[in-house]
């Protein structure tokens, strides 16, 4: 079973990945408060110490990231049971 969740994972990992990157832009014209939401957070990290880039478009894109991941992992955890 750990090489069925392995690859899982790592297909949605690659996924999120390509499919954030493409539609970051979109969340600045159709979501604004939660990319600027992600920019608070970005800068919050930032001043704790971690190199984070602070663009609008790494913004957008993990706003597509985290919402993809936690409807794949919803998908995933309702397929198995």
């Amino acid at each position: 079973m750990p090489a069925t969740t392995g690859a899982s994972h790592g297909f949605a990992a690659f996924a999120t990945l390509l499919i954030g990157t493409m539609f970051s832009k979109f969340v600045w014209e159709l979501l604004p408060p939660l990319a600027e939401l992600s920019l608070l957070v970005i800068g919050t990290l930032r001043q704790l110490g971690l190199a984070v880039p602070a663009s609008r478009q790494f913004a957008g894109t993990i706003v597509v990231m985290v919402g993809l991941s936690f409807l794949w992992g919803i998908l995933y955890h309702v397929s198995r049971h």
